[in-house]
C-alpha cells in the first residue's frame, strides 16, 4: 500500500535567468536554430539579427535586476498614500482577536489603568463560571427558579461567570471605596466590548485574603545590604503567595523564544503583553510549601543561609496538620500577616533593620517596574520594513542601445542619407517598437504591483503600459499617440483585453485567500440570482469584505454590546454581534444593521373591485423617497405580483457598466442606434418627453416595468443621467435584506424573586458590584411582568432530557421576502454559512419570516412585530429600565414564538394534465407554501 505524501510548492522556485545575460542569448540562439537553422547560419555578433537579440538580452536583464530588488524596495513608494504601511495590514490589526478564553479576559482586565490615579488597579483576576439553576415542570414546560409542578427537573445555565479581583493594595486601603467602584466600572465597560456571544458577567467580586505568618532567621554574606536584601526578601514572599503579572515589550517577547502569532494571541493590551505561560501559573494556591520559600529567599543576592524558618496560620481559618504546608480555603488569596518576622546575620553578628530605609528600597523597586511597564507600552508594534524608493518604472528604449551604424538611436543616420537608408532605419525601427512597447509595459506592471496587490488597492485597471520617449522621428512612426497621458494610452491599447471586473475578481481572491477566506462557492450561487450582473456586484463584495476585513476576522465571536445607550446604539446603528456583521459580509448583504426591514422601499398595492376581487401592483422607491419603478400590469395573485417585480429588477441590472457608460455616452452625443440598452427600452419620441422601460428580453421586448417621473426627462443627458442612476441603485444601494441575532441568553431574568423584574446586565454599584439589579421586594403598581412570567419555555415531558432554551443558544431572523432570500438554494447555502460562522458550541435557531410593511394581508405581520419588540427590548436593556423589562423580554418571546418561515410559493399539478416545463416551482414539504387559482 502506498503511503500518502505531502504535496507542497517550493517557495524558493527563482531560476536568476532573467539576469544572466549569456543564458538569454544562448537560448535566444538556440529558438533561432529551431525556427530558421535552415536559412540562418551565421549566428556572430556582427550580424544584425543576433545584435538585436543582444539588446533585448540585455533589456531583459535590466528588468531582471529591477524584479530582484529587495521586496521593500519595490513596494516602496514617495507617495505616504501608496508606501508599504498601506499595502499591508499590521500585525496590531489582523493577528490580535477578541478575547476568547479565560486566560484572554485575565489579560484584558489586568491590562485596566486608572488615569491620573493607580496605573494599575489589577493585580490579578480570575473567571470562574458561575452556577445557576432553573427547573422544568416535565407536565407544562414551564421553568421557574425553584422547584414547581409535580414532576419536575433542573438544569444549570451555561455561559455566565463571576469574576473574582485582587486589588491593588491601593484599592484596598481605607477610604478609597470610590476607587474601587471606578475600576469595576471599568471592568464592565471593558467586558461588555468584548463579550463573547452567550456569555455574560454576573457578578465581581473581590478577593477574600487567608493570612499566614512566615517566621525566618536568615544569614547574610558579608558586604550586602541588609535593608535591600528584606525589601528584596518582602517582595519575593509576596509574589509567591499571590503571584504577580508583569508586562513585557515586544522585543522582550521575542527574546523568550516565542513566534510573531504567539506574541500577538487574544486580546491586543495598552500596557504591553503578558507571557501566557506566566498567567497560567498565577493562579490561585491552594497550598504554601516551606520548601517553596526556602527555595525563593535563597534565589536572593546577598542571602547566603537560611537558619531558621516556618510557616503559620494567622487566623486558625484551617488548622495546620504539617509543619511543611498550609492549606489555602478555594477562592481564598494567601498574604502574609503582621505576625511574621524576620532577623539577619553577618557571621555571629545580629543586624538592625532599618525599616524607612526598607520603605524606600520597596518604593525604589516599584519606580523600576514602572520604568519596564512604560517601556512594554511604548514597544508593541512591529515595525514594517522601510524600503528606499526607485523610478521602477522608467523605461529608456532600446533603439539608444544599437550602434550607430543602423541609423535608429538618437544621433540617426551618420555619413550618407539617402531615401534608402532612411526606409530601411524607419522600417527597422518601426519592427523594434513592438518590442519595446512590450518592454515598457512589464517596467509599468513592475511599478504598479503595490497598488493591485495592495489590500486597501482601488485601481481599476489591471494593465498597464508607459508612452515610449526619446525616440529620434518617433511622429514619423505613429500616429495620435498620447504621450502625456499613460492611463489614455493603456485605455488604447488594453481596453478591449482589459475586463477590469473579472481580472480585479481574481486579484480579490488571491487576497482573499491569504486570510484562508473564499468567495467561490456564493460566486457561483450569485450567476443564478443576478447573470450578467454578477461579477460586479460580486466584485462589490469582495471590496467590502476586504475593506472590513480586520474587525470581520478579530470580532467573529463577539456579542452584542447591550451597555451602550446611544440612539444609534440601541437602533439603526453598527452596534451588533461580531458573527452578525460577519456573516452578512459573506452572503453580500449590504446593510447589517438592525433596523426595521418591514419598512421596505417595495410596495404591494392591493385594489378591490365591486365584486370583491382583490389585484395587486407593485412599487419601488428609490433612497429619497421618489418613486423609481412600477408594474405595468396589475396581478390576480400577490405572489405573480412578487415574481413580476423580482423579475423586474433582474432585468433591470442586466447589462455590464462598461457597455452601459459606452451606451450613455452615445446617447448623449444623439448617435445612438436603436431603443434597448441592456434590457433597457427607451423611449425617445419627440416634445422632450422622454422615459424607459424595463423589458423581458432585448428581442421580444415585452414590458414589464416601467420608470416614468412626475416630470418626464427633457433631455438625452437628463435621461442617460436617470438610467445610470437606476441601474446603480439597484446594482449596489438597493435592498430588502438585513439579519436580526438575538442571544437567549440574555432574555433570561435574574435569579431572585423579584415583582419588580431586574435583568442580567442591570448595574448597581455596592460593595460587590452586582450585575444583576438588586431591587427591593415590593407590589408592582405599573402592570410589571415578574420574573416566572418573563422565563422561556422548555418542552413538556423529560424522558429525554431536559431542554434549555438559554444556554448557547441563539435566533437568527431574516427576511424571507427578499429576493435572493426567497430562493431556496440560496437559503441552503445561507443556512450553511450562518452554521458555520457560528461557534460550534452555539446552536442556531434559523427564521426566513415575512411580510413587508406595507402588504394588506389576512396574515399576521410577525416581522413588523418582532422588530418593535426587539426594539423596545433592547432600549430598556441598555437603558437600564428594570420597571418594564420584564414586560420587554415576555413581548419579544411572544414575537419569537409567532414568528413564521415562509417559502417560495408552487402550483400542485393534476397528474393527468400535461406537465409543462416553464411551470415554475417544485413542491417540496417543510418548504412551500401552496395557492389556490380561483378559476373564475
Amino acid at each position: 500500500m502506498s503511503e500518502n505524501k505531502h504535496i507542497s510548492i517550493s517557495k524558493n522556485i527563482e531560476t536568476g535567468d532573467q539576469t544572466d545575460f549569456h543564458f538569454l542569448r544562448k537560448t535566444g540562439i538556440e529558438y533561432i536554430e529551431k525556427l530558421g537553422g535552415k536559412l540562418w547560419t551565421d549566428y556572430n555578433s556582427h550580424d544584425p539579427g543576433i545584435t538585436t537579440l543582444e539588446v533585448l538580452s540585455y533589456a531583459i536583464t535590466d528588468l531582471g535586476m529591477r524584479m530582484n530588488l529587495n521586496m521593500e524596495d519595490i513596494l516602496a513608494s514617495d507617495d505616504v498614500k501608496k508606501d508599504i504601511h498601506t499595502q499591508f495590514l499590521k500585525a496590531t490589526e489582523i493577528l490580535p482577536s477578541r478575547p476568547l478564553t479565560e486566560l484572554d479576559y485575565r489579560k484584558l482586565f489586568i491590562d485596566i489603568s486608572m488615569a491620573g490615579g493607580i496605573v494599575r488597579p489589577i493585580r490579578n483576576c480570575w473567571l470562574v463560571p458561575k452556577t445557576e439553576k432553573l427547573y422544568v415542570d416535565c407536565k407544562t414546560g414551564n421553568l421557574d427558579f425553584k422547584p414547581i409542578g409535580e414532576k419536575n427537573k433542573s438544569f444549570d445555565i451555561k455561559g455566565l461567570y463571576d469574576l473574582y479581583v485582587d486589588y491593588a493594595e491601593e484599592i484596598d486601603a481605607d477610604g478609597v471605596g470610590c476607587e474601587k467602584s471606578n475600576v469595576n466600572t471599568q471592568i464592565l465597560d471593558r467586558y461588555h466590548s468584548n463579550r463573547g456571544l452567550c456569555e455574560d458577567l454576573a457578578e465581581i467580586k473581590k478577593v477574600e485574603t487567608q493570612k499566614v505568618a512566615v517566621c525566618a532567621r536568615i544569614g547574610l554574606v558579608s558586604k550586602a545590604d541588609e535593608e535591600l536584601v528584606h525589601a528584596k526578601v518582602l517582595r519575593t514572599i509576596n509574589n509567591y503567595l499571590s503571584p504577580e503579572v508583569h508586562f513585557y515589550s515586544l522585543k522582550q517577547m521575542l527574546e523568550k523564544g516565542l513566534s510573531t502569532d504567539q506574541i500577538f494571541e487574544g486580546p491586543l493590551l495598552n500596557n504591553g503583553f503578558i507571557d501566557t505561560e506566566e498567567l497560567k501559573n498565577s493562579q490561585l494556591r491552594r497550598e504554601v510549601r516551606l520548601s517553596d520559600i526556602i527555595s525563593e529567599i535563597m534565589k536572593i543576592d546577598g542571602v547566603k543561609e537560611i537558619h531558621d524558618v516556618s510557616i503559620a496560620g494567622c487566623d486558625n481559618v484551617i488548622r495546620k496538620n504539617n509543619d511543611w504546608m498550609i492549606c489555602i480555603e478555594k477562592g481564598r488569596k494567601p498574604e502574609m500577616c503582621e505576625l511574621s518576622s524576620f532577623s539577619y546575620s553577618k557571621g555571629a553578628l545580629p543586624l538592625n533593620i532599618n525599616d524607612k530605609k526598607v520603605q524606600d528600597y520597596l518604593e525604589t523597586l516599584k519606580r523600576e517596574e514602572k520604568v519596564l511597564r512604560d517601556d512594554a507600552k511604548q514597544n508593541k508594534e512591529l515595525a514594517l520594513p522601510k524600503g528606499t524608493s526607485y523610478d521602477i518604472a522608467n523605461y529608456a528604449t532600446i533603439l539608444n542601445e544599437f550602434p550607430d551604424t543602423y541609423g535608429v538611436g538618437e544621433s540617426g543616420i551618420i555619413g550618407n542619407q539617402t531615401p534608402e537608408r532612411e526606409a530601411l532605419a524607419k522600417q527597422m525601427k518601426g519592427y523594434l517598437l513592438f518590442f519595446d512597447q512590450i518592454l515598457a509595459g512589464y517596467f509599468k506592471h513592475l511599478e504598479k504591483i503595490k497598488e493591485v496587490l495592495s489590500v486597501n488597492g482601488n485601481l481599476k485597471r489591471t494593465y498597464f503600459t508607459q508612452a515610449l520617449k526619446d525616440i529620434k522621428g518617433f511622429d514619423e512612426l505613429v500616429h495620435e499617440y498620447d504621450t502625456e497621458s499613460d492611463d489614455k494610452l493603456t485605455d488604447s491599447l488594453y481596453r478591449e483585453l482589459d475586463n477590469s471586473v473579472e481580472r480585479r475578481n481574481e486579484v480579490l481572491d488571491h487576497l482573499i485567500s491569504r486570510f484562508a477566506e473564499t468567495f467561490s462557492d456564493y460566486t457561483f450561487l450569485m450567476k443564478s440570482l443576478y447573470g450578467k450582473s454578477t461579477d460586479e456586484i460580486v466584485l462589490m463584495n469582495k471590496e467590502n469584505f476586504l475593506k472590513e476585513y480586520p474587525s470581520l476576522s478579530k470580532d467573529r465571536g463577539l456579542g452584542y454590546n447591550y451597555t451602550l445607550i446611544g440612539d444609534l446604539d440601541v437602533w439603526n446603528g453598527k452596534n451588533v454581534s461580531g458573527v452578525q456583521k460577519r456573516v452578512a459580509r459573506l452572503l453580500g448583504i449590504k446593510d447589517y444593521r438592525q433596523r426595521n426591514l418591514s419598512q421596505s422601499p417595495v410596495s404591494i398595492i392591493v385594489t378591490e373591485d365591486n365584486e370583491g376581487k382583490k389585484s395587486y401592483t407593485w412599487k419601488i422607491k428609490d433612497s429619497k423617497g421618489n418613486i423609481i419603478l412600477s408594474s405595468v400590469n396589475s396581478y390576480k395573485l400577490e405572489h405573480i405580483a412578487t415574481q413580476n417585480l423580482n423579475d423586474a429588477i433582474y432585468q433591470t441590472i442586466q447589462i455590464d457598466q462598461e457597455d452601459l457608460e459606452n451606451a450613455l455616452e452615445q446617447l448623449k452625443k444623439g448617435e445612438y442606434e436603436g431603443d434597448i440598452i441592456g434590457n433597457i427600452k427607451i423611449n425617445l419620441s419627440g416634445g422632450g418627453n422622454y422615459y424607459f422601460e424595463i423589458v423581458d428580453d432585448p428581442v421580444k421586448k415585452n414590458v414589464i416595468a416601467t420608470h416614468k417621473k412626475t416630470n418626464p426627462y427633457t433631455s438625452l443627458n437628463d435621461l442617460a443621467d436617470g438610467i445610470e442612476e437606476t441601474v446603480k441603485y439597484f446594482k449596489y444601494e438597493f435592498t430588502e435584506e438585513g439579519i436580526f441575532l438575538v442571544e437567549h441568553l440574555l432574555l433570561k431574568p435574574t435569579a431572585k424573586d423579584y415583582k419588580l423584574m431586574g435583568g442580567i446586565g442591570c448595574m448597581a454599584i455596592g460593595e460587590t458590584f452586582k450585575v444583576a439589579y438588586d431591587l427591593v421586594e415590593k407590589e408592582s403598581t405599573t402592570g410589571s411582568k415578574n420574573y416566572s412570567e418573563a422565563l422561556m419555555s422548555s418542552c413538556e415531558g423529560c424522558e429525554a432530557g431536559v431542554y434549555d432554551p438559554y444556554s448557547y443558544r441563539v435566533s437568527v431572523v431574516l427576511p424571507g421576502f427578499a429576493y435572493r432570500f426567497q430562493d431556496p438554494d440560496f437559503r441552503r447555502y445561507a443556512e450553511t454559512v450562518i452554521r458555520q460562522e457560528i461557534p460550534a458550541h452555539i446552536l442556531a435557531k434559523i427564521c426566513w419570516v415575512g411580510d413587508r410593511l406595507s402588504e394588506k394581508q389576512a396574515a399576521q405581520n410577525d416581522l413588523a412585530e418582532f422588530e418593535a419588540a426587539y426594539k423596545k427590548y433592547l432600549s430598556d436593556k441598555s437603558r437600564n429600565n428594570t420597571e418594564n423589562l420584564g414586560n420587554s423580554i415576555t413581548d419579544l418571546l411572544d414575537a419569537l414564538g409567532n414568528l413564521n418561515n415562509i417559502y417560495k410559493p408552487g402550483r400542485l399539478l393534476d397528474c393527468a394534465a400535461d406537465d409543462s416545463d416553464i411551470l415554475d416551482g417544485k413542491i417540496i414539504l417543510g418548504q412551500s407554501n401552496l395557492y389556490k387559482i380561483d378559476k373564475k
